[in-house]
Order: C-alpha cells, then structure tokens, then sequence
C-alpha cells in the first residue's frame, strides 16, 4: 500500500468509526427518550408477554412459571386469555404504544437531529452537485485534511495562510536595515497574499515553485507550513521535510529486511509524487555533486508533473546561484514557473521571547 492509499484509508476508517460512534449514541438517547414516555416501557413489555403467549399456544407449550412470575400481577390475566382475547388485547396494546410513541415530550425532535454524524450528506461521505455528480462531503474531506496534516510531517502549531499576526514584522521602512523599500509588515502581508494566490492557482500556467528567502527568524518556515495547512484544506498531499531528509531519500539504499525496503521506497514515492511538497532550509546540507543532480531532477521532474514544490533557504537567488550553481538558481527566477518571495525583519523568536518575558514579569 502506498502512503496516498495509507492515507486515502485511514480516512475512510476514521469517518466510518464517527458514523458507528454517532448511530449508537442516537440509539441510545432514543432508549433513553422512550424511557421517559411514561407507561411506554411498561406497554412494550406487556406486548412482548402478549406474543410469547400466542407463541407458545400455537405451538402447544405452556408458559415457564418463572416467566409468569416476572410478568407481575398487571399481566398475570394474559396467561389465562384465549387467543382471541390475546389477539384482541395485542391490537389494544399496539394503539396504545402508537400513542405514547406520537406524545414524546418536547426536545424529541431535536434529540433525533442527532441520529447522523454528519446532517449534509447523512453520513454517505458523498454530496451529489448540481451536475448530478457524485463528490466527497465535506465531513469527509476535514477528516482527510487531518490525515493528510498527520502525514505531511508538518510541524505543531497554528497555521494560518491569513495576514500574519500583529507585532512580528515591523511596520516602518528602513531600506538600509532590511533590504526592502516597503515596511516588513506590508512586505509580509504581501508575500502571505502572494502564497494564498500560488497554492490556489491550478492548471497548465499555475506556477509550480515558491521559493521563500530571507534572513534567519523571520518566518519563512511558518508561511511554507501555512501553504502546507491550506494544501491540505483542499484535500491535496503535502509532505513537509528539512533538505538532508529530501536528499536522503532520494538515493538509492538497499535495507535488510523487504519490509523496511518497502518503507523506505514508499517514502521516496511519496515525496517524488505528492501534490505539495515542501522542503526546508536549503543551504544547511553537505552537498556532493551526486546529491546535487539528484535535487535538480527531484524539481524538475515534480515541474513537469505539475507539482508543486516550496523551497525555503536564507540563500537569495544570487547566493543560489554561487553555492549551488546556475542550474539551480534558473529554476527559482524563471518567472514562468516560479515565485520568488523574500520575507524581512527583526529575528521574530526573539521578539515572541521578548513579549513573554515582558508578560512573566507583569
């Protein structure tokens, strides 16, 4: 089974485990609303002791006196009836239970909307389009973002593809301290809109790599895991992993048992095929010239697949280009297949460090 199959599976199974989660819980505050029907219990039990008494008079067998005994006194009468009387008191008791059934108390209504998980497609997984075409509800497609997000590698947290958060990017220009002539606040807020647009874009001219640049601690890894968060949301496969981990799997290994060979190749699979991938910290890894092809073709094949691959670095295109290469560096400024986003400011770490220092101390 691939890691698309183990993913699509665990899917199914977490969806079907709620449907079963929710149909018993409904069928027990039906138990429990019946329950507080007053007289119907009593009803259901006295039309039972009318069928085991035609029972066992068609069959010529007489009534265990235990059972009389559990009966009580209120249907001792029952097991003296002719089967015309049973007949007749059976129909009689049928009403009766028919009406204390349509006599529910307020809420019953209420406390029925909960017989399904899920109300939109009740719980088939599946919502038919105005086109008459079967698609996947979206109960099912929350459960595979999260089993996609399991998968991925991401790492914890909150992540958002919005505008990013208020005091981690200074809003005042200073060319000459960041490099940029916007603020970093409204450099970022671009950068963030430019991500939502890249991981929304599909078709042929949709581009297919996002290279993130920047210094240290200015938020290149969370906006990535943010375009990750989104993939997911629209039930894409996403995996998340540093550089090393890429090139790693990418070479050619050979382990001593068949199902750790099996792994390992189910891995490489998947980050040559998933829908998003990303790959963090560019720069960081010894690179040899074998590893190196290996990363080229890694992205250029995902390109033609029409794939779509995150690279962030604290490289700019032109330090790209002077450790890695021309060839490298090309894929990142084609401007038809790329998008280039450079992230600037204050290390934002030590800010959040900061802010929580200053509140310990308050």
């Amino acid at each position: 089974m691939t890691e698309k199959e183990r993913i699509l599976a665990s899917a199914e199974d977490e969806l079907a485990s709620r449907v079963r989660a929710a149909q018993i819980s409904f069928r027990q505050k039906e138990t429990d609303r019946q329950k507080r029907i007053a007289g119907l219990p009593e009803a259901r039990a006295r039309l039972a002791y009318i069928g085991m008494c035609l029972d066992r008079r068609a069959l010529g067998m007489s009534i265990n006196p235990q059972v009389k005994e559990i009966a009580g006194e209120r249907n001792a009468a029952l097991f003296t009836m002719s089967v015309s009387e049973l007949e007749a008191e059976q129909e009689k008791t049928e009403k009766l239970i028919d009406e204390l059934e349509s006599a529910a108390p307020a809420g019953a209504e209420e406390e029925a909307s909960g017989r399904y998980y899920c109300s939109v497609c009740r719980d088939e997984g599946y919502v038919t389009d105005a086109n008459g075409i079967a698609r996947r509800c979206v109960c099912f497609k929350e459960i595979f973002a999260d089993k996609i997000k399991e998968a991925s590698g991401l790492p914890e947290g909150e992540y958002e593809l919005t505008a990013p958060a208020a005091g981690l990017y200074p809003e005042t220009a200073d060319r000459s301290r960041y490099g940029i002539p916007d603020s970093p606040r409204a450099n970022a807020e671009k950068a963030y809109e430019l991500a939502r647009g890249f991981i929304s874009a599909s078709g042929p001219s949709a581009k297919k790599i996002l290279f993130i640049t920047g210094a240290v601690g200015v938020g290149k890894t969370h906006l990535a895991c943010c375009v990750g968060n989104e993939a997911a949301k629209k039930s894409l496969y996403v995996v998340y992993s540093g550089i090393a981990a890429v090139l790693d799997a990418l070479q050619n290994r050979f382990f001593n048992s068949e199902e750790s060979q099996e792994l390992y190749e189910n891995r490489r699979e998947f980050i040559e095929t998933c829908d998003v991938l990303i790959i963090d910290d560019l720069g960081v890894e010894n690179v040899t010239d074998k590893r190196y092809e290996s990363l080229i073709s890694l992205i250029d094949r995902r390109t033609a697949c029409g794939l779509k691959t995150v690279i962030t670095s604290n490289y700019g295109l032109a330090e790209i280009g002077n450790v890695y290469g021309e060839r490298l560096a090309s894929r990142f400024a084609d401007r038809k297949n790329s998008l280039s986003l450079r992230l600037a400011g204050d290390d934002i770490r030590l800010i959040k460090n900061i802010g929580k220092h200053n509140f310990e101390k308050q």
